[in-house]
């Protein structure tokens, strides 16, 4: 997989996200929620180098335990 380049999040991004969200986020609380954000899509991010090469998907996986 490719690596994508994320644009920053930027204050009017935020606001344009939180309004196709219905949500109200104040002058006072953009800064705070855009830092928070962007540290949450830099984690994000760090998932994209984890080599999974061909890990099943989770709903193959079956945890019940057989005894023998």
């Amino acid at each position: 997989m490719s690596k994508v380049e994320r644009a920053p999040l930027t204050s009017a991004t935020l606001q344009a996200l939180a309004g196709a969200a219905r949500l109200h986020v104040p002058e006072a609380r953009r800064e705070p929620v855009r830092s928070a954000l962007d540290g949450i899509y830099a984690l994000l991010d760090a998932l994209d180098a984890v080599p999974v090469g061909e890990t099943p998907p989770a709903n193959a996986y079956d945890a019940r335990w057989e005894v023998k």
